[in-house]
């Protein structure tokens, strides 16, 4: 269903979602005028209110109005339906279910052009404009060489005519032919770092290639390897796809259920066989002994308490994080009112340590009220299962003892602490998501996203991640230690998402086995592992600038319970602020950050074991395959046959350097990455 205005009894009441928003008697009747027509959305409505927006004064309840209307243009663009009616905004999303007239690809392509209808504004800012053009100019990069971007774009024409000339090869040449004319090699970007063939900075060719996605740029927090694939057999080694690997969300139940983070796939995994009940047992006990000694506590309880707990230890430490807690909320309203007495815009409140350094007093900073809170609750949560795993013997008879804790709701709360700590620590150094991965015009219609996808599970690239984030001092994990800490980076599952929800024809079906590609050290599969029923939360579907009104609207207008985005306060600084915004504005912020496309998820294991790695059941390093093999393994399986089709080929000859440029253009295009997912 196309997105636009809802008339009355339009629909099911059960899908609305309705909100008052607090806005003044003026600034209501001027958001009734503006939503107040019949029929579909006129052309360019989005448009008008975002220029709309700009007229507000950045104050008051103007700001709130201008806040509304930038959400409204989003949420519009994306299809969903708004109204204005007596008692506030209509809001219902879009739906993906096929059917009744939508196709898998009407799905998609809702999906596409509304992604890309903020990608042609971001497309149309002059910084970006700018370093667009900046990449293309042919200009002096190195002593000697003058180059541009369209140097590492393949010439998609020469390149079919080849691929030509070797399909009429008999088949026991084309292999060995196809090797010297497609040679992908992994390269990793890094700060300063160039590229030897046109003295291009690796990290802006990267983004320069991420500008042509379906979706606009937008920068992360957290780890994030940044790669690019290119063809060593041709001339300045052309792209052929980019990937990121990002930090893991925190909390997935898809993903956290098919590990066995949770505890009902914990259960059914040891009802089925799958675990062995003295395996698991020894690896919670272990677990929650090393999350004790990742813990201070040496000015929360004494030793013989951390031996052996009993209650009124639990219950102390509860009491303990309470009053930090107190005590931090006194600490965030001074900062607050210091602020609005001094006049001006509440600055949000920073703890002390921000980076890791040679000189941190790791001690101190764990004295911080906001590290004694934290401290004393995970603390007393730890006791809490140490003391229940010991009153069911948990050692002494594995099998039995998890047989009670499953039944009762004291051992439930036990084994959900635990596998909670199994999470955390998988998540820190050991899960990466695939945030961005597909392949670069031609590539993309030789499957180039197929390639790229597998060789993220390469050796290079598993190696390149250890060595960047293995060792590296963790400030939260520091600060709760009291001491430096660092963690390994040994990266067991890889994880993604759809970018429609309809399914994924880059990583359906994704295979290669080992006894099927001589040099293949152990099976590549991309699994797909489950679907999220009723869509997720995230930000995708808001523009920057609406991000950018709504966070100012919750530091402007909320008392000092919130206002920070203090590293280690817990939710993603920008996310809750958003939300913030959205409550200051009358909107209840899960009913909007609740996108209305649900994700298919898949996941790619580094090992055979690696799930069971997870849970503290397997200690087995990974032996990811070598780039070459997975490579040589690609072009027998997808490369040899899709480059014979003469479709492919004739699509091909239409795309290269010129290609890419024309899609950077802030102008409505058709999808240049078809395989793109990622």
């Amino acid at each position: 269903m196309k997105g636009g205005m809802m008339a009355k009894n339009d629909s099911d009441p059960s899908d609305l979602r309705k909100f008052a928003p607090f806005l003044a008697p003026k600034e209501r009747d001027q958001l009734h005028g503006l939503l107040n027509f019949a029929g579909p959305t006129p052309a360019g409505f989005a448009e008008s209110l975002r220029q709309l927006a700009r007229s507000y004064i950045d104050d008051g309840d103007s700001a709130k109005l201008r806040a509304i209307c930038l959400l409204v243009a989003d949420l519009l663009e994306q299809g969903w339906r708004v109204s204005f009616e007596s008692e506030g905004l209509h809001f219902k999303p879009p739906g993906i279910a096929t059917g009744s007239g939508q196709s898998v690809e009407d799905v998609k392509g809702r999906i596409r052009a509304a992604l890309q209808a903020a990608r042609r504004r971001q497309l149309a800012e002059p910084s970006v404009r700018a370093f667009i053009a900046r990449m293309e100019r042919r200009t002096l990069r190195a002593p000697g060489v003058r180059s541009s971007i369209f140097d590492l774009i393949d010439d998609g024409a020469a390149l079919a005519d080849d691929l030509a000339a070797i399909a009429a090869l008999p088949e026991a040449d084309r292999d060995m032919a196809l090797a010297r004319l497609v040679d992908p090699v992994v390269e990793i970007c890094q700060a300063g770092t160039r590229c030897p063939d046109t003295g291009l900075p690796l990290n802006d060719i990267w983004r320069y290639f991420r500008h042509t996605w379906a979706h606009e740029y937008r920068p992360i927090p957290g780890r994030q390897l940044l790669v690019l694939v290119r063809n060593a057999a041709r001339p300045n080694r052309p792209v052929m796809g980019i990937a990121m690997l990002a930090s893991p969300v925190m909390r997935v139940s898809v993903r956290d259920n098919w590990i066995g983070w949770l505890r009902e796939a914990a259960e059914a995994n040891l009802r089925e066989g799958r675990w062995r009940p003295d395996r698991l047992a020894r690896a919670m006990t272990d677990r929650i002994e090393i999350s004790i000694g990742a813990v201070r506590w040496d000015d929360l309880a004494r030793p013989d308490e951390i031996e052996a707990p009993v209650d009124n230890t639990v219950l102390r430490l509860e009491q303990k994080a309470a009053g930090a807690a107190f005590a931090r909320d006194l600490e965030l309203r001074a900062h607050y009112q210091a602020n609005v007495e001094a006049g001006g815009r509440v600055k949000p409140m920073r703890g002390a340590v921000k980076v890791a350094g040679a000189g941190t007093d790791w001690r101190t900073a764990s004295e911080d009220v906001l590290f004694v809170r934290k401290r004393a609750e995970l603390l007393a949560q730890l006791l809490f299962a140490k003391q229940v795993f010991r009153a069911a013997d948990l050692e002494g008879d594995p099998a039995a003892a998890l047989d009670q804790l499953l039944s009762a709701k004291t051992g439930q709360r036990a084994i959900d602490i635990v596998l909670t700590e199994f999470r955390k620590a998988g998540l820190s150094s050991r899960v990466a998501d695939v945030s961005i991965c597909g392949a670069v015009a031609p590539y993309n219609e030789l499957l180039g996203g197929k390639l790229v996808a597998l060789l993220l599970a390469s050796s290079e690239v598993h190696d390149h991640y250890a060595r960047r984030y293995g060792g590296q001092v963790s400030v939260i994990a520091s600060q709760m230690a009291g001491r430096a800490i660092s963690k390994p980076a040994d990266l067991r599952v890889l994880t993604t998402t759809s970018l429609y929800g309809v399914g994924s024809s880059q990583y359906n079906r994704l295979t290669l086995r080992a006894s099927e590609h001589e040099g293949l050290e152990l099976d590549i599969r991309w699994d797909s592992i489950g679907r999220s029923k009723t869509g997720g939360f995230g930000t995708l579907h808001l523009g920057a600038d609406t991000a950018h009104a709504l966070r100012q609207m919750a530091q402007d207008l909320h008392t000092s319970r919130r206002v920070n985005n203090r590293f280690g306060e817990g939710t993603s600084p920008r996310l809750r602020q958003i939300r913030e915004g959205l409550d200051a504005l009358g909107i209840a912020s899960d009913s909007v950050l609740h996108h209305a496309t649900p994700r298919l998820f898949y996941a790619c294991k580094l090992g055979g074991d690696a799930r069971a790695s997870l849970l503290g059941m397997a200690g087995e390093e990974a032996q990811p395959s070598p780039a070459a093999a997975i490579a040589q393994a690609w072009r027998r399986r997808w490369l040899d046959g899709r480059s014979r089709r003469p479709e492919t080929l004739d699509a091909m000859r239409a795309q290269g350097p010129e290609s890419v440029s024309r899609s950077l253009l802030d102008q409505p295009r058709g999808d240049l990455l078809a395989d793109l997912e990622g």
